[in-house]
């Protein structure tokens, strides 16, 4: 068994743990033995806790840590920035506004259309950012130098922050919701948001496993990319949509989530190297594991209240980030 391939089944085991453990504590602790007799006769309170409540939640908060985490990857690798991620590039606060959008229109619209909404804007806002940096025109390099992208997409994502405070001004009723979906959150998330999710993250996760190798021929860089035969402009365009998507439905499914797309990608790459083949799949498991843990702990840190995981997950990913700049400087 290779060294990559043992990391793997021990984070598959940890994952399993994490999953356990997610479903067992909260509010209602439930012993890790009922949990495997949740179909017994006279079990029926803790049941409709695991079935109707817990599992769903955990579902998703691993639907998001993996999506997060993937198209965190995605964009590193494309742009050849480790500082790459959805929530620095804008994508997921053009997501989030499409969201808001939808939570302020004075009619109801059914939530199945928040992820294609989310997605669109998430596309538009990923779109303006590659067209300011100034590179849709470049036939044969990439776009646009990684630094004027990665600035570009600070300012669109500083700009459309600042729209999404203003309907948070202006949205009545609506002001609570918005401020949660603003700060990230799983509370009250059930089983329509993991099954409206679950088919746009695997879609996007299943797309970024397929482009691996070519990522792997990416990072070499562009010119010798291209004598080597990789379409540049295609696996770029591939990767803008698969991470837009990823984005898009995470935060269609928890609200803005920070940190997640950042420092996930980097733990994996230095946990299993930069073979994007494995790097990949680490990414997700690593990211469905983190986001899972720090959902657990959001339930548990002022029990029986919870505070949004958003601010577990920056509370956690600074520190651990500010770790990261220190190895690589050093």
């Amino acid at each position: 068994m290779s060294k990559k391939f043992f990391i793997l089944t021990l984070l598959v085991v940890a994952l399993i743990i994490s999953f356990l453990i997610s479903l067992s504590v909260g509010s209602a602790a439930i012993p890790f033995e009922e949990i495997f007799k949740i179909f017994s006769p006279g079990n029926e309170m803790n049941k409709r806790i695991l079935l109707d409540i817990r599992l769903p939640r955990v579902l998703n908060t691993m639907l998001v840590g993996a999506s997060l985490s993937c198209s965190g990857i995605i964009l590193q690798s494309m742009l050849r920035n480790n500082l790459a991620e959805p929530g620095l590039l804008g994508i997921s606060a053009g997501a989030g506004l499409g969201a808001i959008l939808i939570f302020i229109l004075p009619y109801s619209i059914p939530f199945m259309f928040i992820t294609p909404v989310s997605f669109i804007f998430a596309a538009v806002t990923t779109t303006l950012i590659f067209y300011f940096a100034k590179g849709l025109g470049n036939k044969y390099s990439n776009f646009i130098s990684t630094n004027k992208i990665i600035l570009t997409g600070i300012a669109i994502s500083a700009l459309i922050s600042s729209v999404n405070g203003f309907l948070l001004l202006i949205s009545g009723n609506s002001v609570n919701q918005i401020l949660y979906w603003l700060n990230g959150g799983f509370s009250g998330k059930g089983w329509n948001e993991f099954s409206t999710g679950i088919l746009f993250v695997i879609t996007g996760i299943a797309g970024s496993v397929f482009i691996s190798k070519d990522l792997n021929v990416l990072n070499l860089g562009e010119e010798l990319s291209i004598s080597l035969g990789l379409n540049l402009k295609r696996i770029q365009k591939i990767s803008i949509i698969l991470s837009s998507l990823l984005a898009a439905s995470a935060v269609s499914i928890a609200g803005i989530i920070s940190f997640v797309g950042l420092i996930v990608p980097n733990l994996a790459k230095l946990l299993i190297g930069e073979d994007y083949r494995y790097a990949v799949p680490c990414s997700v498991i690593l990211g469905a594991i983190f986001l899972m843990v720090s959902d657990t702990i959001a339930r548990l840190v002022i029990a029986p209240a919870e505070i949004p995981v958003g601010i577990v997950t920056s509370f956690i990913g600074a520190p651990v980030f500010i770790w990261l700049i220190l190895r690589k400087k050093s």
